[in-house]
């Protein structure tokens, strides 16, 4: 004990071989309470006089030391948020089981291998094993798995994060992440799914009529480089709708993605179409282009910004024959098919696609924009339908 000092509470009895190099790490938990960690710490301080030290796992040894240093050190329970691990042999075989049943499995570039730069910053070692190892954090992996999800995901809505579907999950991608600092408020997510089909919702949500799984982004992302990506599980369940974005402490949204799946199905392909010359000129053109093709009216505007989309858009139909008109619409003459963007489009790259079926009575003209209750119209077009 003696001999160990300042780490005399690692010690062995004369029965076991405490010769061999790293045999005794391979039996026994040699820091159980982890008290080597000080000087690891005490070492990373140093080595970073000025810096915020982010450091997993999340433990109460920095109580210890003086103020000033604890005011630098920020111990989270996310793994993928940190960018130092404090760890000793026994938890490095450990680390990847631990991350991933914790829910961090983030993509599969992840791993423990990848996680931890090759060799560590600094090792206590003990009987020739380490009871206390800082490693820094590769970001290699990272890098290379939102450089796949960007490239092989299906981007689903570009708002304050690239939302993309990949491999059954949905992807939140940011390339203006700050990691967690001391006493910011957590980012804090919601994600709603409604199903195609109620009756697959579980029990607890049927009342709601989605499904709720709302997370900090804080818990569950992985940060680096000023990136970060979060990954989260889709259901099995047909999936109809996804709304999901940032909500305030206050629980007002900063920003929203509604996506209908249905709705950007129909547009990705009318998109394919146009883009392979298949729809022909627009018949009319404003803020958006209009396309009309298959009795279907489809809106077009590249490059587009999803403000571009907010405003609600009018659409009128004016039959060739007013007696073609459901009869609450005959007296005002048109049919009212006003719609919300989310409802029937998508913004499919860097335009904005929407798709509606018209009515199949012979139609005179066609008039549509979109508007501000209470401001009036921001554009509008009128043109002869000639069917």
């Amino acid at each position: 004990m003696a001999a160990l000092h300042p780490h005399q509470h690692v010690y062995f009895n004369a029965l076991v071989d405490t010769k061999a190099p790293g045999a005794l790490a391979k039996r026994y938990d040699m820091d159980y309470l982890q008290i080597a960690q000080r000087q690891s710490l005490e070492r990373l301080l140093a080595r970073y006089p000025d810096d915020i030290l982010r450091v997993w796992p999340k433990n109460n040894l920095a109580q210890i030391l003086p103020q000033k240093d604890r005011d630098r050190l920020i111990g989270l329970d996310n793994p993928h948020a940190v960018d130092f691990y404090l760890l000793d042999e026994v938890s490095i075989r450990r680390f990847r089981q631990k991350s991933q049943e914790a829910g961090f499995y983030i993509h599969p570039r992840v791993d423990r291998q990848s996680v931890l730069e090759p060799s560590p910053i600094h090792a206590v070692r003990a009987y020739g094993s380490a009871i206390a190892l800082i490693y820094g954090k590769d970001v290699t992996a990272y890098h290379d798995a939102y450089a796949d999800v960007a490239a092989n995901g299906e981007p689903l809505a570009r708002v304050d994060f690239d939302i993309y579907a990949y491999q059954g999950a949905l992807y939140y991608l940011s390339s203006d992440c700050p990691p967690p600092a001391p006493n910011q408020a957590a980012l804090r997510m919601f994600l709603h799914i409604t199903p195609a089909n109620p009756a697959d919702l579980p029990a607890a949500s049927r009342e709601h009529g989605f499904e709720n799984r709302d997370f900090l982004l804080d818990n569950r992302a992985a940060f680096f480089d000023g990136k970060c990506i979060h990954r989260q599980l889709l259901p099995n369940y047909p999936i109809a709708r996804i709304a999901t974005g940032q909500k305030t402490a206050s629980g007002v949204a900063e920003w929203r993605a509604d996506i209908n799946l249905a709705a950007r199905a129909a547009a990705q392909a009318v998109h394919d179409r146009i883009a392979a010359g298949d729809y022909g000129p627009p018949v009319a053109q404003s803020h958006f282009d209009l396309y009309l093709r298959d009795n279907a009216l489809t809106y077009l505007k590249a490059p587009c910004a999803l403000d571009d989309a907010h405003a609600r858009f009018f659409l009128h139909i004016i039959p060739a024959d007013p007696a073609d008109l459901p009869a609450p619409a005959r007296e005002r003459g048109f049919a009212n098919l006003d719609f919300h963007f989310a409802d029937h489009g998508a913004r499919i790259g860097d335009k904005c696609v929407a798709t509606l079926k018209l009515p199949d009575y012979p139609i005179d003209r066609i008039r549509t924009g979109q508007f501000v209750s209470g401001e009036g119209a921001i554009w509008r077009v009128d043109f002869a339908a000639g069917r």
